[in-house]
């Protein structure tokens, strides 16, 4: 499903790369916070990897692990000063966020920037790396 996701925001007429590659960022956040691992699945390249806010590598084995039902819920995730820039086949996506949730039922909550780079591949935009930086706890902070 996210895998034709992805081709149908590709194949939208009047449709920047741009905002193509925000409609992929809006469906990944909208699959991790529906425990959707099939639409997570087809929105991550092979080689998807991730640092998480303690600079951790994170593989996207354990990302559909970790957001499959029944461990992580995420509950809100606010996000500002997007910046996408496309080169090619290779997307760029700045931006801060606000994330909170609950993780083997104990809550949490994340103020951030983060980098998110997409490719291009089959017809469609999928995120291949993903890079956060924790912020201090405050929407004006960083």
């Amino acid at each position: 499903m996210a895998g034709q996701l992805a081709q149908r925001n590709e194949e939208r007429t009047g449709m920047d790369t741009e905002e193509k590659i925000l409609a992929c960022f809006y469906a990944f956040r909208d699959a991790l916070m529906a425990n959707d691992t099939k639409a997570l699945d087809g929105l991550m390249t092979q080689g998807y990897r991730a640092f998480n806010l303690q600079g951790e590598l994170e593989s996207r084995e354990l990302v559909l692990e970790t957001y499959g039902p029944g461990t992580t819920t995420l509950d809100t995730w606010e996000v500002s000063d997007l910046q996408a820039d496309v080169f090619s086949e290779v997307g760029v996506l700045t931006g801060k966020g606000f994330l909170a949730g609950t993780w083997n039922g104990q809550g949490w909550s994340h103020h951030l920037r983060f980098c998110d780079i997409y490719i291009r591949e089959d017809g469609a935009w999928r995120l291949h790396l993903s890079q956060a930086t924790p912020l201090a706890d405050g929407p004006g902070e960083g």
